[in-house]
């Protein structure tokens, strides 16, 4: 795949809602229904606007002002947090991508599966191909299935924390509590299925290729031997580099709570105050939110809505917390178009390890 490839994708998904595995054959209808995915959460977001008061969010917007920046900066550590991540689980080939490079792949692939549907799907696998420039196939994909595996387990461990926090202090209605109930069960066995599904290598890509073989799909003995490398990379990859494993944890961690950090700001910045436990809270039941909202690009109307649903739960008005999703949505979208600046820069994004030459 090439540059050039990578941005008909991504332009693709955005102004047709297409994906990296379809764009070239999907059908008029699969094209109708995310087009339809996009055009109902465009509605969604004016029917919230509507409701909460055009004016009163203006005035929100305007309360933040220049304060953006600060909202910028705080995203951009969170956004370093991420990256020294994703370089930890290359593992031994980390020294191929200094900081700076990794940092570049994580806007890029962000941007890509903020403007796509099924994003992380399409933003995963376009941070694959940046990766794959330096290092084999194989330590690509390995390295970008850790990643996606760390960071959900621990998005779904600070989820369940949330959870915690939102029965011991909200005052929210008994209805409210039990579907607060429900989500902890449905975190939690989701947590527990996931470490069986990855001791007993459910989860892994020689699974996928077996029937695969068996029905002559896939033919090449050499794919089947570098698929059985993803494997063998990923499920040793704790044993072989216990301390990268820790560091990943520790990292996305760090920006989860960064991310509740952020929403703790704004709610300052709206004159509302609150405490570090509501900010956690809210950033918790969130992730929820953007789980659910993958079919739309970029989370555009159910984002928020979600959050209008979740600050109505804590008390507050859902025009409060449909303000708050605007604000974030905005920051994304600026890092997006950072991403694409990155993308379109040429010779800026990486090199391949082959040529040298610039992808």
């Amino acid at each position: 795949m090439t540059k050039a490839r990578l941005l008909a994708i991504t332009f693709g998904c955005l102004l047709r809602g297409g994906n990296a595995a379809t764009l070239d054959s999907e059908g008029l209808e699969l094209r109708k229904w995310r087009l339809a995915a996009l055009t109902g959460g465009l509605a969604l977001l004016a029917w919230l606007v509507e409701r909460s008061g055009p004016t009163r969010l203006a005035g929100d917007l305007l309360k933040v002002g220049w304060w953006m920046v600060a909202l910028l900066t705080l995203s951009a550590i969170r956004n370093a947090a991420r990256a020294g991540a994703v370089r930890l689980a290359l593992g031994d080939d980390r020294q191929k991508f200094s900081f700076g490079r990794m940092y570049v792949v994580l806007l890029v692939s962000g941007a890509v599966k903020f403007v796509s549907v099924a994003g992380l799907v399409v933003g995963e696998a376009a941070k694959g191909w940046l990766l794959g420039r330096r290092v084999s196939g194989p330590r690509a994909a390995s390295t970008v299935m850790v990643d996606v595996l760390l960071y959900y387990l621990t998005a779904a461990l600070f989820t369940l924390g949330a959870l915690a926090l939102f029965f011991a202090w909200s005052p929210a209605s008994a209805a409210a509590r039990r579907a607060g109930v429900a989500g902890a069960v449905v975190v939690a066995v989701g947590v527990m299925l996931g470490v069986v599904a990855f001791r007993r290598r459910w989860l892994g890509a020689r699974r996928i290729v077996k029937p695969l073989a068996r029905w002559h799909l896939v033919r090449r003995p050499e794919t089947i031997e570098r698929i059985g490398e993803i494997d063998t990379q990923m499920f040793g990859f704790h044993e072989r580099h216990p301390g990268a494993f820790r560091g990943i944890l520790a990292l996305n961690f760090v920006a989860h709570f960064l991310a509740a950090t952020e929403v703790l700001t704004i709610l300052w910045l709206l004159g509302f105050g609150g405490h570090f436990g509501t900010a956690v809270v809210i950033e918790g039941l969130t992730k929820l939110v953007e789980t659910g909202g993958l079919v739309v690009p970029g989370d555009v109307g159910l984002y928020q809505g979600g959050t209008g649903l979740i600050f109505h739960l804590l008390g507050y008005t859902v025009a409060t917390g449909v303000a708050v999703g605007i604000i974030r949505q905005i920051r994304s979208i600026l890092w997006a178009g950072i991403g694409f600046l990155f993308l379109l820069a040429p010779g800026i994004t990486l090199k391949s390890k082959e040529t040298g030459e610039a992808s």
